[in-house]
């Protein structure tokens, strides 16, 4: 790599840290959650037998490397800024200086949240390997194509299995690059059953990851009309350049690529799918040379209106500095609150569970420097097969402790919400209010 091009993937590891942290850090979504997979990991914890993870565990490994340093969030802001940098280098290598359109399509926060895929976490390694997999596609690299669906598989278990299903292409037309692929593919999943059989782990990890899905998509399946349509857009676009060029296989691969975005169209989910689109469209395109100055000008001033406009509409922000979670930019009224909150738990003498949304609970235990553990991701499908029922004796049985909820998820309609209210309701009917802090309510059980 030349000196132009260091400096080049420089400037974008600052600009990527910058959007990360300060310009889109309000579109961050799940990242809190991620972030407490890796740090879980980094401290010991063996997911699916000390905290429920309905993923397969290779990002939060990948992610965890930089943790062993520090377990402050900004390492996990770096960390994601080079992974950035790594998804750019391929992008080039895919459609040369289109790179900067690319970039430019990943900077729209609105009305389609493309900010959203910028964030660390196993969805962005589900579509950094997706890219990686196109750019090697025409190389004739068998074992590679099979080994990066089969870490495909070990990041996302459903998605790794719907990928490699244009695979069986190969089984009818040249079995011999089916079964370079195939033995590429299987490499790391044997990996991955070695890790969990040597952790004792395989059986929680396929009723977490497997027979949970059953609740899962019963409970947490959710459509935004609006996403929905740009999902069914994308759908279309493959299928007609399908029809066009129906020997081309990486188009089949691209389409079963659409899975990410189930059952859950929303803003994030969708917004993965359409990068791919946007990736295929924008290789078909050309580009005078003149304009390329104008779109890295247009980045820049979407950035600046961004957050001119993200600040000032949400107002009274602050810049925080908490334990394991630097430079956190949060309301004032949060951070009064939080502040209360923290301090009122530490004076307790008992047990406290922290029982709100998965990101508020991963945050508060992280910052007390705690383990993580069932309770802190109650959501619907979370906790494997009939896991509602699971969780409601394992909370029932608990006597002597204290619950922190948050009463407006447990009073929240939402039939879309991914929240166990029912599990919270519990701790309601079954425990006595000692005190409330802004939307939080600290509940003591006997």
């Amino acid at each position: 790599m030349n000196k132009k091009n260091i400096i080049k993937y420089l400037i974008l590891f600052v600009y990527f840290f910058i959007s990360l942290v300060f310009i889109f850090t309000l579109s961050r979504g799940d990242t809190f959650v991620n972030f407490g997979f890796s740090y879980a990991v980094s401290i010991g914890e063996i997911p699916y037998n000390d905290f429920n993870m309905v993923i397969s565990p290779l990002a939060p490994y990948l992610y965890s490397i930089g943790l062993f340093i520090s377990k402050n969030i900004i390492v996990y802001y770096l960390e994601q800024a080079l992974l950035l940098c790594v998804l750019f280098y391929f992008v080039e290598k895919i459609i040369n200086k289109k790179y900067l359109l690319f970039l430019l399509v990943l900077s729209i926060p609105y009305p389609i949240a493309m900010v959203t895929v910028l964030f660390p976490g196993y969805n962005y390694l589900i579509l950094l390997l997706f890219i990686i997999f196109i750019y090697c596609f025409d190389k004739n690299k068998y074992y590679l194509l099979g080994f990066l669906l089969g870490l495909l598989f070990c990041t996302k278990q459903t998605i790794g299995l719907v990928v490699f299903i244009p695979t069986i292409y190969y089984l009818f037309k040249d079995r011999k690059i089916f079964i370079k692929m195939f033995i590429g593919y299987i490499i790391p999943i044997i990996v991955l059953l070695i890790y969990l059989l040597f952790n004792n782990s395989l059986f929680n990890f396929i009723d977490l990851c497997f027979l949970g899905l059953f609740d899962f998509g019963n409970s947490n399946s959710s459509i935004d009309m609006f996403y929905l349509i740009m999902f069914i857009l994308g759908i279309l676009y493959f299928i007609i350049r399908i029809i066009r060029d129906k020997n081309n296989i990486l188009l089949y691969y691209a389409l079963c690529f659409s899975s990410v975005s189930l059952p859950i169209i929303d803003y994030y989910h969708v917004s993965l799918f359409l990068v791919i689109v946007f990736l295929f469209i924008i290789k078909d395109i050309t580009i005078k040379d003149i304009l390329y100055k104008y779109i890295v000008i247009f980045i820049i001033c979407l950035d600046i209106i961004w957050t001119v406009i993200t600040y000032h509409f949400i107002g009274d922000l602050k810049i925080v500095n908490y334990n394991n979670f630097g430079l956190s930019i949060i309301t004032k009224d949060d951070y009064k609150y939080t502040n209360e909150l923290l301090k009122y738990v530490y004076s307790l003498d008992k047990e406290v569970i922290y029982f709100m949304r998965g990101s508020e609970n991963y945050f508060y235990k992280i910052t007390t420097n705690r383990k993580l553990n069932y309770y802190d991701l109650p959501n619907y499908g979370n906790y494997g097969y009939d896991g509602l029922n699971k969780m409601k004796k394992k909370i029932n049985s608990k006597k002597d402790v204290y619950f922190v909820i948050d009463r407006k998820l447990v009073k929240n309609n939402d039939s879309f919400q991914q929240y166990t209210k029912e599990l919270g309701q519990i701790i309601i009917d079954k425990g006595k209010l000692k005190r409330s802090i802004g939307i939080y309510d600290i509940y003591y059980k006997e």
